[in-house]
């Protein structure tokens, strides 16, 4: 039996402040990373397990320039 493993996905305002948390519950490191991926949208991600940050996510610069625009 796989135990899975719990990860939060954290939403970061263009200030850097967190603004969101979304809770993943995955395999493993590898699985998270392509969830939390797809979670940027139009704010950068950071993914974290316990105390442990696993990845930053970046906005696509297409976003974070439509974000700038207004659009």
């Amino acid at each position: 039996m796989t135990a899975f493993k719990h990860y939060r996905a954290f939403q970061i305002d263009p200030d850097g402040h967190v603004f969101g948390c979304i809770n993943l519950v995955c395999d493993d490191d590898e699985q998270a990373r392509r969830e939390a991926a797809a979670l940027v949208l139009i704010h950068r991600i950071e993914l974290w397990r316990l105390d442990k940050r696993i990845a930053q996510f970046e906005l696509p610069r297409e976003a974070t320039h439509q974000a700038a625009a207004g659009h």
